[in-house]
């Protein structure tokens, strides 16, 4: 009896639940090889860098829930205006701190930089260009997003 509880107990240690604290969400088309770069080189960099602290949600903005999303997100921007030419990809939002229209390939580090000035309430590097700050105490996620 003691031994299954014992084993009981280890199984429950290892069940803990990790707190996410970031939320980022990256939209982006299918069709576009820029996406496609930065999905399969940045992502997951953020994703060992960050581990279960940042939950990483790739969003198609083809599919219908996504562009809800999307107009949703930049609701939530200061300055931003949905119009004509919104929709740009990749999309990169990491809710509550900045969003990012655009990726260049070759900006992995300036993007994990920003990333990190973010998290830690540092100025953004002025070398990253078109970039819109969330209003002061909106999220996505907490404004009932994923």
């Amino acid at each position: 009896m003691k031994k299954l509880l014992l084993v009981f107990i280890l199984l429950l240690s290892g069940c803990s639940t990790t707190k996410v604290d970031y939320y980022l969400y990256v939209y982006y088309a299918s069709t576009c090889p820029i996406c496609s770069s930065f999905i399969d080189t940045v992502v997951p960099q953020i994703e060992e860098l960050y581990g279960d602290s940042m939950a990483v949600t790739l969003m198609d903005i083809d599919d219908d829930a996504s562009v809800e999303a999307y107009a949703k997100t930049c609701t939530l921007l200061e300055g931003y205006e949905l119009d004509d030419s919104s929709g740009s990809v990749p999309f990169i939002v990491l809710d509550g701190y900045f969003a990012k229209i655009g990726y260049e390939v070759g900006q992995a580090k300036l993007i994990l930089d920003a990333i990190d000035c973010a998290i830690n309430n540092e100025e953004l590097s002025s070398e990253l260009s078109e970039v819109y700050y969330f209003k002061e105490g909106k999220t996505y996620h907490e404004e009932g997003g994923n």
